[in-house]
């Protein structure tokens, strides 16, 4: 590619990065552009210093305006625009020359006032000017960075959906719904139900902090709980295994927390918390809670995690949450809390479970939050 081809797509690009930027930020530039060569036209009127009269404004304002459209021309306009601004301002400062004469009456200065009122506003144009080149440097510059940034945010972002789906499924005599909704473009906390011949495991899990990273974390704690679980049934050495994984990261304050649901033939069904919060079991019109709990995930390497069994008869509901829900902040101060998601579950128990996750989800939406939110809903029907 020759270098006028070279131009015209580095030119292209930078169009593209500028079409993607809101008109409010845009008006924004166009306002700075305006007021700073309003300032240069003003300044120019000091080569030839006049007795005071109205028409000391339409010099700034001439220049102001054609600032603002060539701000405009540069970042929305098709490029054979460019001319236009510029013949219209030469032939409003030819008519400016023409018609409206700034200098009718002449002040008395001397010659060497006048020499210095003219070097002192050449420089300040100058420098002005310079430096209207050197911010639009800069912005085209970080604008290129943050635009690469905010489309490798935006694929992770896509790479996290496609990790973390919806779970919308029923298994024999099992139904599972599962949403998370992440409080970035990319989050850290993960549900998910993963099927191998005759066991099956529902889980939630949740990555301490936000962003690039935790979803990074999260995508490696899916993987090491589906290779895990093709070669050992029980929860407890799959919370090792992943314990593992994570602090052979060796990252600072790096950690997980998990609690999940486990079914195999050779254990039945078994729950596991690592550091996450209780699961709530839902048994008719009465909330119990499943407690029993191990450290959280990361934390010291060569742990041992415990599960336990439980029972579930038709009807009976887990559900496993993350803070995110529980620490919703209503309007007068008070967080959601346990008490808050299982007043939402008693009054849709009845209800299909997909029904259920919403309301849940809908109870937490009144409120402020500052989490990833995550739910998992295991219900009985057989």
């Amino acid at each position: 590619m020759d270098w006028m081809g070279q131009l015209r797509e580095r030119n292209r690009r930078q169009r593209d990065r500028w079409r993607s930027i809101p008109n409010s930020s845009v008006a924004l530039v166009m306002a700075f552009g305006f007021c700073l060569f309003a300032a240069v036209g003003a300044l120019v009127q000091l080569n030839a210093p006049a007795a005071f009269s109205p028409t000391v404004w339409i010099l700034p304002l001439i220049s102001g305006f054609f600032a603002a459209a060539m701000v405009w021309v540069t970042v929305r306009a098709k490029s054979w625009w460019t001319p236009v601004p510029v013949m219209v301002f030469l032939s409003a400062i030819a008519g400016i020359g023409h018609f409206a004469r700034l200098d009718s009456h002449s002040l008395s200065t001397s010659a060497e006032l006048q020499r210095w009122l003219s070097f002192t506003s050449q420089l300040t144009v100058a420098l002005i000017a310079l430096g209207w080149a050197l911010a639009l440097q800069f912005i085209n510059r970080e604008g290129e960075r943050f635009f690469r940034v905010e489309t490798e945010i935006r694929l992770a972002g896509e790479i996290h959906r496609a990790l973390v789906p919806n779970v919308d499924r029923q298994i024999g005599k099992y139904e599972f719904c599962g949403v998370s909704l992440p409080s970035g473009q990319v989050g850290g906390d993960l549900v998910d139900l993963f099927v191998c011949g005759d066991r099956w495991l529902a889980y939630v899990a949740d990555v301490s902090g936000h962003g690039v990273s935790s979803g990074v974390v999260m995508a490696m704690i899916k993987s090491s709980i589906h290779t895990a679980l093709q070669y050992q049934p029980d929860a407890g050495y799959l919370l090792e295994v992943v314990n593992q994984v994570l602090c052979s990261l060796e990252v600072r304050h790096l950690f997980a927390t998990c609690g999940l649901i486990a079914f195999s033939p050779e254990r039945g069904l078994q729950y596991a918390l690592a550091g996450h919060l209780p699961i709530l079991c839902l048994h008719g019109q009465t909330i119990e809670t499943l407690s029993e709990t191990n450290l959280p995930l990361g934390i010291f390497p060569g742990m041992k995690f415990e599960a336990f069994s439980c029972e579930m008869k038709k009807g009976d509901l887990l559900v496993i949450v993350t803070d995110g829900l529980t620490e919703v902040t209503a309007a007068d101060g008070e967080e959601l809390g346990f008490r808050g998601i299982s007043k939402a579950l008693l009054m849709n128990r009845d209800r299909p479970i997909t029904d259920v996750a919403e309301e849940m989800l809908g109870t937490a939406s009144k409120g402020t939050r500052s989490d990833d939110q995550t739910l998992l809903l295991v219900r009985c029907v057989g």
